[in-house]
This record gives structure tokens, sequence and C-alpha cells, in this order.
């Protein structure tokens, strides 16, 4: 992302590019165990960012080296072109844009956390690695939808390894995917 000064700029102009609210704030789901590395650097990052664990009491001390994480970055801050610099070939999280404060965004986050399988066991629900959500959002019926989406205007995966972001909108039930290169196509 450093390469190209304009791809942060254009994460912010996904909410018009995906015809959704554009009054919306961008937030990132942010998995510590998807790299050795994120956890320390969110530590770092935690005085200037909003950063809140998505797990509670003693699994958010006893795993926070490998929990997840709602992040509200600074758009003029340090963490989002770490994200994509330095971990551009790790599938590191999501992005989330929302026109609810964080705490709500947290609470709908939380409450996605874990599934129920038809047999009553009750498993974590990985949503937001990106490889999970792209696979699972495209299989999702209307109901499903609704509730994923819940205050979230709009997600995005990004790919590792790539310049590409796939963003994914949701309108009466029916799932819309857009691709948003990263890089300005000049």
């Amino acid at each position: 992302m450093s390469d190209d000064p304009n791809s942060l700029p254009r994460l912010l102009e996904a909410p018009a590019l995906a015809g959704v609210a554009t009054n919306t704030s961008l937030f990132c789901v942010i998995d510590a165990a998807s790299d050795e590395r994120i956890y320390p650097a969110l530590r770092g990052f935690a005085a200037k960012e909003r950063i809140v664990p998505l797990y509670q009491g003693t699994a958010a001390t006893q795993l926070a080296a490998v929990a997840p994480y709602l992040v509200e970055p600074m758009t003029n801050g340090a963490l989002l072109p770490w994200l994509f610099d330095e971990l551009a070939d790790i599938d590191w999280g999501i992005l989330v844009w929302s026109a609810s404060p964080l705490d709500e965004v947290h609470r709908h986050f939380r409450r996605l956390g874990r599934v129920r399988t038809q047999d009553g066991r009750i498993l974590l629900f990985r949503y937001y690695d990106p490889r999970v959500l792209a696979i699972f959002l495209p299989i999702c019926d209307a109901a499903q939808l609704e509730e994923l989406f819940g205050p979230i205007a709009l997600f995005g995966a990004a790919a590792s390894g790539t310049s590409e972001i796939m963003l994914f909108a949701c309108t009466s039930g029916t799932l819309r995917q857009i691709p948003m290169p990263l890089e300005s196509a000049g």
C-alpha cells in the first residue's frame, strides 16, 4: 500500500463504489492468530487506535495473542498501511463499513462468534477470516445474510498476495460482490 498513496483513500471510497450508505466508518476485524507479529503490533497501535478484543473474560486474557480484535483505525494512522504493507501475504482479517458506532459493531460481532451445529455443539465461527467470509457469504440465504450483515453496510475481504479487495454488500436479501483494486488504474 505504501507504493500507492491512493490506496487508503480508495478504501474510504468503497461504500460509494458498492452503492451503500456513504456515512459509514471503516473498521477492521483483525485475527491475531493469523501471524505472530499481529498481537505485539496491536499492543503498540493501541495508544492511538481504537482496538477492542472480541473475546471477553478469561478467554480475552488467556487467548489474547491469538484472538480476533475489532479496530476502528484512524484514517491518517499507521495501522492500515502496516496491515497492507507488512501483512500483504497474510489473510489477517476483514474490513467492515458501518454507520453504527464501535460498541454496536462490537456487540454484533460478538454474537456472530459462536454457532450451534444441528447436533447442539457450539463452535467458533471464524467469519473474520477472509477465506471463510468469501466462501460463506455466497451460500447464505436471505435470512442468514440479514443476520450476518446486521448493522454492517459492507464487508471487504482482501485476498493475500493480491492488490484487490472483494467487497460484499447485501440489498433486500441479495448479496452483491464488487471487486475493488487497491492500486489506481493509472
